[in-house]
């Protein structure tokens, strides 16, 4: 008994040292605060920029119909202003942009080319002009035709939306029918978007589960990636420097590797509660981001930050251990970018799948994917935040990883007390094989 308290009196004292070295150091508070301010800039800061980017348009509508109240119609769809809230950088571009319409009546009978010829010089000498001509047969479904030196210009997608509608009102029009009806006829309808949740409706913008679900894959990729590859760089840089030689003499290889797994957990773990401490805080309060536009901070479920967090300290401590596990067998920071690889690649793949678990987050194939233990951190906690699966798939899914962490702990203790002690090649598959049955 007394020999276990001195064992994990010896844990203790190195998660001691490898949290307090850690938290006070520059990096952790500079992280901690500057970390979640980045991620904000790079959702918000593209659509900041797009409003304050978008200028004038100088559009000049070449008319061959000969029907002068289509012009006007266009103008007056132009000058519409959306109620619609911008969720992105080109919906925010084209609420900043401003059009500058001017009209020119055109024979029906002279061509386009001809047309194009003589309003293309003004736009090599001006490249802020561009020119639309609508053909004679523009009611009759001949195409619109537009003219500029920049044609992906998101701008043009509004122009494009408001000759859409004005021809097809037009075209009413010239049928007979009343123009009040024909607004009532071609009216958009809008479809909003409500959440069924296990005990209520609400409504809810699709876009906002995706930015939830999304900011916290990324934190917890980012997270596992950093403070794994850091416990690898650790485990290296006590190789190099001869400490680990120090070290063994007074605590097993086994003990090192778990007081700093638990140590720099601890570490990842604090960082976390500070985030998810003030997100909750944002919510609770109601804290409002852009008030002047209407947009309220989302309303996160108190249980989303449990699993959030419990979801990091598995991924943590999985990715951790087999990070630990590369850094006993090389020897130089260079021989571990090669030997890494697999490991980064786990963490990789499911943020370049995660679009399908969010198109269908409980399919059969979604739902198998979050079951693999080095998948379930991220794609597991995505399904969460997007449609919150059954109870039974959650517990499993971190049954299946707690399960599958003790075996790593377990290959990665009998490797790592034999590789925290070897210098010079890096180990074949077949010598850690043997590393694996003597040590």
């Amino acid at each position: 008994m007394r020999r276990k308290v001195n064992e994990m009196n010896k844990i203790w004292v190195i998660i001691k040292r490898e949290y307090i070295v850690r938290v006070k150091t520059r990096a952790f508070l500079i992280g901690t605060i500057v970390s979640p301010v980045i991620l904000l800039a790079l959702v918000l800061l593209p659509g900041f920029l797009a409003t304050r980017g978008g200028g004038e348009r100088r559009v000049t509508i070449i008319n061959q119909t000969g029907d002068a109240g289509l012009f006007d119609s266009i103008k007056s769809k132009m000058e519409e202003k959306s109620d619609e809230i911008p969720m992105s950088g080109d919906q925010a571009s084209l609420r900043a942009t401003q059009f500058a319409l001017t009209h020119i009546i055109a024979a029906p009978t002279q061509s386009l080319d001809e047309i194009a010829e003589q309003q293309a010089e003004k736009v090599r000498k001006d490249s802020g002009q561009t020119f639309v001509i609508l053909p004679a047969g523009v009611l009759d479904g001949a195409s619109a035709q537009y003219y500029a030196r920049n044609i992906s210009d998101f701008s043009i997608r509004k122009l494009e939306r408001a000759i859409s509608s004005s021809i097809i009102e037009r075209r009413f029009a010239r049928a007979g029918f009343d123009k009040g009806r024909i607004e009532d006829f071609t009216k958009s309808v809008d479809m909003e978007t409500n959440k069924i949740t296990d005990s209520e409706i609400k409504k809810e913008e699709g876009s906002i589960s995706f930015i939830i679900s999304f900011v916290m894959l990324f934190f917890i990729y980012m997270s596992v990636l950093f403070y794994g590859i850091f416990v690898m760089r650790g485990v290296i840089e006590e190789k190099q420097s001869r400490i680990s030689e120090v070290l063994v003499s007074s605590v097993k290889p086994t003990q090192m590797m778990l007081g700093k797994l638990i140590g720099i957990g601890l570490v990842g773990l604090t960082q976390m509660g500070i985030w998810a401490l003030t997100a909750m805080g944002l919510t609770v309060f109601g804290v409002s981001m852009f008030a002047s536009r209407g947009i309220n901070f989302p309303n996160i479920p108190p249980m989303l930050f449990v699993y959030f967090v419990i979801y990091f300290v598995l991924g943590y401590f999985l990715f951790a251990t087999l990070y630990a596990l590369v850094g006993a067998t090389v020897s130089s920071e260079d021989e571990a970018q090669q030997a890494q690889m697999p490991v980064t690649m786990l963490l990789v793949v499911p943020m370049l799948i995660f679009t399908v678990i969010m198109n269908n987050p409980n399919s059969a194939l979604s739902t198998g994917l979050s079951m693999v233990p080095f998948f379930s951190p991220t794609l597991m906690m995505m399904r969460i935040a997007v449609v919150n699966p059954p109870l039974w798939q959650i517990l499993l899914s971190m049954a299946i990883m707690v399960a599958t962490i003790f075996g790593c702990v377990w290959v990665a203790g009998r490797i790592y007390r034999v590789g925290i002690l070897m210098y010079g090649k890096r180990p074949s598959l077949a010598e850690l094989g043997r590393w694996l049955r003597y040590s």
